[in-house]
Protein backbone atom coordinates (compact mmCIF):
# COMPACT_ATOMS: atom_id res chain seq x y z
CA UNK A 1 0.00 0.00 0.00
CA UNK A 2 1.64 3.27 -1.02
CA UNK A 3 0.15 6.74 -1.55
CA UNK A 4 0.68 8.66 -4.53
CA UNK A 5 0.34 12.46 -4.97
CA UNK A 6 -1.39 13.57 -8.56
CA UNK A 7 -1.31 16.58 -10.06
CA UNK A 8 -2.10 17.95 -13.84
CA UNK A 9 1.67 18.40 -13.84
CA UNK A 10 2.49 14.75 -13.81
CA UNK A 11 -0.40 13.18 -15.72
CA UNK A 12 1.97 11.85 -18.13
CA UNK A 13 2.58 9.29 -15.27
CA UNK A 14 -0.09 9.10 -13.17
CA UNK A 15 -3.07 9.46 -15.79
CA UNK A 16 -4.31 5.79 -15.64
CA UNK A 17 -3.89 5.97 -11.64
CA UNK A 18 -6.01 9.20 -11.75
CA UNK A 19 -9.18 7.68 -13.79
CA UNK A 20 -8.48 4.48 -11.16
CA UNK A 21 -9.57 7.51 -8.41
CA UNK A 22 -12.17 8.54 -10.16
CA UNK A 23 -13.29 5.60 -10.77
CA UNK A 24 -13.44 4.91 -7.07
CA UNK A 25 -15.04 7.69 -5.71
CA UNK A 26 -17.65 6.94 -8.57
CA UNK A 27 -18.29 3.49 -6.53
CA UNK A 28 -17.89 5.13 -2.79
CA UNK A 29 -20.15 8.52 -3.47
CA UNK A 30 -22.61 7.46 -6.33
CA UNK A 31 -23.43 3.74 -6.12
CA UNK A 32 -22.45 3.38 -2.20
CA UNK A 33 -23.70 6.30 -0.81
CA UNK A 34 -26.12 7.35 -3.23
CA UNK A 35 -24.84 11.07 -3.78
CA UNK A 36 -25.96 12.76 -7.05
CA UNK A 37 -22.98 13.82 -8.61
CA UNK A 38 -21.75 14.70 -12.24
CA UNK A 39 -20.21 11.33 -13.70
CA UNK A 40 -19.57 9.51 -17.00
CA UNK A 41 -18.69 6.30 -17.91
CA UNK A 42 -18.40 5.25 -14.04
CA UNK A 43 -16.09 8.20 -13.52
CA UNK A 44 -16.58 10.66 -11.08
CA UNK A 45 -15.75 14.41 -11.05
CA UNK A 46 -17.24 18.09 -10.29
CA UNK A 47 -16.57 21.96 -10.93
CA UNK A 48 -13.79 21.97 -8.76
CA UNK A 49 -11.76 18.58 -10.17
CA UNK A 50 -9.34 21.63 -12.40
CA UNK A 51 -5.47 22.01 -12.36
CA UNK A 52 -5.70 23.63 -9.27
CA UNK A 53 -6.29 20.93 -7.46
CA UNK A 54 -3.98 17.94 -5.77
CA UNK A 55 -4.74 14.69 -5.03
CA UNK A 56 -3.82 12.19 -3.00
CA UNK A 57 -4.36 8.19 -4.18
CA UNK A 58 -3.59 5.38 -1.47
CA UNK A 59 -3.45 2.25 -3.81
CA UNK A 60 -1.84 -0.72 -4.45
CA UNK A 61 -0.74 -1.03 -8.34
CA UNK A 62 -4.36 0.52 -9.73
CA UNK A 63 -6.23 -1.25 -6.53
CA UNK A 64 -7.34 2.18 -4.97
CA UNK A 65 -8.12 1.99 -1.36
CA UNK A 66 -8.76 5.88 -0.56
CA UNK A 67 -8.10 9.48 -1.66
CA UNK A 68 -8.67 12.68 -1.26
CA UNK A 69 -8.22 16.28 -3.57
CA UNK A 70 -7.35 19.28 -1.75
CA UNK A 71 -7.85 22.83 -3.28
CA UNK A 72 -6.44 26.06 -2.50
CA UNK A 73 -9.12 28.66 -0.94
CA UNK A 74 -7.79 31.05 -3.28
CA UNK A 75 -9.59 28.78 -6.08
CA UNK A 76 -11.18 30.52 -9.24
CA UNK A 77 -12.25 29.15 -12.13
CA UNK A 78 -15.07 30.20 -14.63
CA UNK A 79 -17.49 29.70 -12.54
CA UNK A 80 -16.32 28.05 -9.20
CA UNK A 81 -14.12 28.51 -5.88
CA UNK A 82 -13.87 26.12 -3.93
CA UNK A 83 -16.47 24.10 -2.26
CA UNK A 84 -17.09 25.68 1.29
CA UNK A 85 -17.28 29.07 -0.17
CA UNK A 86 -19.49 28.25 -2.74
CA UNK A 87 -21.93 26.79 -0.28
CA UNK A 88 -22.01 30.12 1.80
CA UNK A 89 -22.06 32.21 -1.11
CA UNK A 90 -25.58 30.24 -2.13
CA UNK A 91 -24.05 28.33 -5.20
CA UNK A 92 -24.46 25.06 -4.03
CA UNK A 93 -28.50 24.59 -3.56
CA UNK A 94 -28.11 21.32 -1.28
CA UNK A 95 -25.63 22.66 1.07
CA UNK A 96 -26.47 25.26 3.44
CA UNK A 97 -25.51 29.02 3.58
CA UNK A 98 -24.38 28.59 7.31
CA UNK A 99 -21.99 25.97 6.39
CA UNK A 100 -19.41 27.88 8.01
CA UNK A 101 -19.49 29.81 11.52
CA UNK A 102 -17.17 32.48 9.77
CA UNK A 103 -16.31 34.12 6.07
CA UNK A 104 -14.40 31.36 4.17
CA UNK A 105 -11.34 32.34 3.66
CA UNK A 106 -9.31 33.06 0.67
CA UNK A 107 -5.99 32.42 1.76
CA UNK A 108 -2.92 30.99 0.30
CA UNK A 109 -1.87 29.16 2.82
CA UNK A 110 -5.44 27.62 3.61
CA UNK A 111 -6.29 24.91 1.55
CA UNK A 112 -10.23 23.03 1.54
CA UNK A 113 -10.28 19.11 1.73
CA UNK A 114 -12.73 17.53 0.08
CA UNK A 115 -14.07 14.02 -1.24
CA UNK A 116 -12.09 11.96 1.41
CA UNK A 117 -13.13 8.22 0.93
CA UNK A 118 -11.92 4.73 2.50
CA UNK A 119 -12.74 1.92 0.63
CA UNK A 120 -15.64 -0.52 1.85
CA UNK A 121 -14.58 -3.51 1.30
CA UNK A 122 -11.22 -3.33 3.27
CA UNK A 123 -11.12 -4.90 7.12
CA UNK A 124 -11.43 -2.48 9.83
CA UNK A 125 -7.42 -2.96 10.12
CA UNK A 126 -6.78 -2.02 6.67
CA UNK A 127 -9.14 0.83 6.79
CA UNK A 128 -7.42 2.38 9.75
CA UNK A 129 -4.25 1.73 8.13
CA UNK A 130 -5.71 3.90 4.96
CA UNK A 131 -6.63 6.81 7.55
CA UNK A 132 -3.14 6.77 8.54
CA UNK A 133 -1.65 6.95 5.01
CA UNK A 134 -4.45 10.30 4.67
CA UNK A 135 -3.50 11.72 7.68
CA UNK A 136 0.53 11.31 6.35
CA UNK A 137 -0.18 12.56 2.85
CA UNK A 138 -1.76 15.87 4.63
CA UNK A 139 1.48 16.01 6.77
CA UNK A 140 3.40 15.64 3.28
CA UNK A 141 1.04 18.20 1.71
CA UNK A 142 1.20 20.96 3.91
CA UNK A 143 5.09 20.91 4.06
CA UNK A 144 5.62 20.36 0.26
CA UNK A 145 2.93 23.19 -0.94
CA UNK A 146 3.25 25.60 2.19
CA UNK A 147 -0.09 24.63 3.78
CA UNK A 148 -0.63 26.29 7.28
CA UNK A 149 -4.00 24.93 7.64
CA UNK A 150 -7.25 22.94 5.94
CA UNK A 151 -10.84 23.34 5.93
CA UNK A 152 -12.98 19.85 5.15
CA UNK A 153 -16.31 19.31 4.86
CA UNK A 154 -17.33 15.40 5.95
CA UNK A 155 -19.53 13.50 8.01
CA UNK A 156 -19.27 13.85 11.67
CA UNK A 157 -18.54 10.60 11.93
CA UNK A 158 -15.35 10.60 9.46
CA UNK A 159 -14.18 13.56 11.76
CA UNK A 160 -14.55 11.62 14.76
CA UNK A 161 -11.90 9.04 12.81
CA UNK A 162 -9.87 11.74 11.59
CA UNK A 163 -8.77 12.32 15.18
CA UNK A 164 -6.86 9.05 15.53
CA UNK A 165 -4.66 10.21 12.67
CA UNK A 166 -2.81 12.71 14.34
CA UNK A 167 -4.66 15.27 13.17
CA UNK A 168 -5.94 18.19 14.90
CA UNK A 169 -9.33 18.94 14.33
CA UNK A 170 -12.40 21.06 15.72
CA UNK A 171 -15.85 22.45 14.32
CA UNK A 172 -15.64 25.09 11.51
CA UNK A 173 -19.59 25.15 11.33
CA UNK A 174 -23.07 23.28 12.15
CA UNK A 175 -23.99 20.10 11.65
CA UNK A 176 -26.41 19.50 9.09
CA UNK A 177 -28.13 16.47 6.82
CA UNK A 178 -26.65 15.43 3.63
CA UNK A 179 -27.25 12.63 1.28
CA UNK A 180 -28.36 10.17 4.78
CA UNK A 181 -25.54 11.74 6.70
CA UNK A 182 -24.73 13.70 9.17
CA UNK A 183 -22.05 16.32 7.94
CA UNK A 184 -20.07 18.61 9.29
CA UNK A 185 -16.85 21.34 8.26
CA UNK A 186 -13.94 21.41 9.73
CA UNK A 187 -10.90 22.97 10.88
CA UNK A 188 -7.99 20.66 10.11
CA UNK A 189 -4.26 21.26 11.47
CA UNK A 190 -1.31 18.94 11.03
CA UNK A 191 0.46 17.47 14.28
CA UNK A 192 4.01 17.79 14.32
CA UNK A 193 4.37 14.27 14.98
CA UNK A 194 2.97 13.41 11.37
CA UNK A 195 5.59 15.74 10.00
CA UNK A 196 8.37 14.08 11.62
CA UNK A 197 6.91 10.50 11.19
CA UNK A 198 7.26 11.48 7.29
CA UNK A 199 10.82 12.93 7.69
CA UNK A 200 12.33 10.11 9.49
Amino acid sequence: MQSTEITFDNLGETGTLFTALLRARYHHFIETLGWKLPNVRGLEFDQYDTPESIYCTIHDGMTVYGGLRVTPSTAHSISASYMLRDAQLGLLPDLPLSILDEPAPQDSGIWEVSRVFVADTLSSRDRMRVRNEIGLSLARLAQNWNIKAYLCLTSVTAGFLMRRTGLTISPAGPRFEVGGETCQAYHLTVDTRNLRSYAA
